[in-house]
C-alpha cells in the first residue's frame, strides 16, 4: 500500500482530497442492506465470555516464534519464493481440511520485471449461499533492495489472522443456522509495487479478481449451484468486504476509512469496547475519534469500492514505524495486539453471522 506519511504530513491535503473522493463514492454508492447492520449486541456477555475463553486457549495458534498459524508465513514471500508457495500451501490445506471450496484465480500480468504469474486464492464455506461476507488480505510480500523482506505486518499477521477466525470458529460455523449468507476467505496476490507504487504497479491480483467477479461467477459457486442455468458475478454475492493489512505492530490504531461502512465500523468499536470492559482484551484499537473517510490508503479494496463493494478496510494508520523496511519481522510483533485483534475479529465475525 502507498505510504500516505502519516507521521509528518497529518490530515492537511489529504483530508480534503480524502472527504472529496469518499463522499463522492458515497453519492455513487448502490445501496446494500446488511444482513446484520446492528452486530455489536448479538451476543450476549455469556457467548462473549466463551469466545474470550477459546481463543485464550487457542492462542498457540498465532504464537509467533512456533504458532502453527503465524510461524509458517513469518518467511520471505516474494513471488515464485519457496516462502510463496508454502504459504500457498498452508492456505489452502488448512482451509480444505476446514470444508471450504478452494478456487484459484490465475492469471499472468506485465510487470516491470516483465510478464510475472500470479494466483489469487478463494475459499468459501458454503458457495450456494446468496450472500457473502468476505475475509480478505494479500499474501505475497514485498521485493526489497538489500535483503529478504518478510512483512510480518504485512501481511503475515493477517494471513494468519484469517486462517485463525476460520479455524477458531469452526465449530460454530457448521452449526450457523442463516444459510443465506457464507464466510469467503480471499487471499490476494501482487499487492505491492515491483518498483514504485503506481495504479499499474500495484494491487494486481485485486484488480483482476474484481473484474473477473464484475462478470462472472466464482468456479466455487458454479459448482454448487450445477443445476442453475444462468449465474449471477459472484461481485453481486459480497453483502460486505473486511480487507486487513499491517496488523501485529505495537502502535497499532484502525479507523473509519470508508464513509459507506462508516456504520459497520462503529459497531465494531461498540463491540471492541465490551471486550474490553470485560478485560477480555488489553486495550482499544478502534480511532473513532477520526471522522470517516478522513484519510484514505491506496490498497487491494480499490478496485472493489470502484464497483461499489462496501469495504470495511482494517489497516493501521498511522502505518507502523517498520511498514516497508527490513526489520517488519517476528522482532517487530507484539504478541498482545496479535491476541486482542484475533478475538475483535473472531467476535466480529461470530456477531455478524449470528453464531451463536
Amino acid at each position: 500500500m502507498m505510504n500516505l506519511n502519516w507521521l509528518s504530513l497529518q490530515l492537511l491535503a489529504l483530508t480534503l482530497w480524502a472527504v472529496v473522493a469518499q463522499a463522492t463514492l458515497q453519492d455513487k454508492l448502490t445501496v446494500r442492506a446488511f444482513s446484520n447492520p446492528h452486530f455489536a449486541d448479538v451476543l450476549n456477555d455469556n457467548q462473549l465470555e466463551r469466545l474470550a475463553s477459546t481463543a485464550h486457549k487457542e492462542s498457540s495458534w498465532l504464537d509467533i516464534k512456533k504458532g502453527e498459524l503465524l510461524s509458517p508465513v513469518l518467511v520471505p514471500r516474494q513471488i515464485g519464493s519457496p516462502g510463496y508457495r508454502a504459504t500457498q500451501d498452508l492456505i489452502v490445506t488448512t482451509l480444505g481440511q476446514l470444508g471450504y471450496a478452494i478456487s484459484w484465480d490465475n492469471f499472468t500480468t506485465p510487470t516491470p520485471m516483465g510478464d510475472v504469474k500470479m494466483s489469487n486464492i478463494i475459499a468459501t464455506k458454503n458457495p450456494s449461499a446468496a450472500k457473502r461476507l468476505v475475509l480478505a488480505a494479500h499474501y505475497e510480500s514485498k521485493i526489497v533492495p538489500g535483503g529478504d523482506f518478510i512483512g510480518a505486518t504485512d501481511s503475515a499477521v493477517p494471513v494468519a489472522m484469517i486462517l485463525d477466525i476460520a479455524k477458531g470458529l469452526a465449530g460454530l460455523i457448521e452449526k450457523q443456522t442463516d444459510s443465506d449468507i457464507s464466510l469467503q476467505m480471499v487471499f490476494f496476490d501482487g499487492e505491492e509495487a515491483f518498483e514504485q507504487w503506481t495504479s499499474t504497479d500495484s494491487i494486481y491480483g485485486a484488480r483482476h479478481l474484481a473484474e473477473f467477479w464484475e462478470h462472472n461467477p466464482d468456479p466455487a459457486t458454479v459448482a454448487a449451484l450445477s443445476g442453475a442455468t444462468e449465474h449471477r458475478p459472484e461481485l453481486e454475492r459480497v453483502e460486505l468486504m473486511v480487507l486487513m493489512d499491517l496488523i501485529g505492530a505495537p502502535d497499532n490504531m484502525f479507523a473509519a476509512l470508508q464513509i459507506p461502512t462508516a456504520d459497520i465500523f462503529t459497531q465494531l468499536s461498540k463491540l471492541e469496547k465490551r471486550l474490553q470492559s470485560a478485560e477480555y482484551i488489553d486495550r482499544l484499537y478502534m480511532n473513532t475519534a477520526m471522522p470517516p473517510g478522513a484519510a484514505g490508503v491506496e490498497d487491494d479494496h480499490l478496485p472493489f469500492i470502484e464497483r461499489n463493494i462496501p469495504v470495511l478496510h482494517l489497516i493501521s494508520v498511522p502505518f507502523p514505524k517498520v511498514w516497508h523496511k527490513l526489520s517488519d519481522n517476528a522482532e517487530a510483533l507484539d504478541a498482545t495486539v496479535i491476541a486482542d485483534m484475533s478475538l475483535i475479529m473472531r467476535s466480529f465475525v461470530a456477531s455478524y453471522l449470528r453464531l451463536h
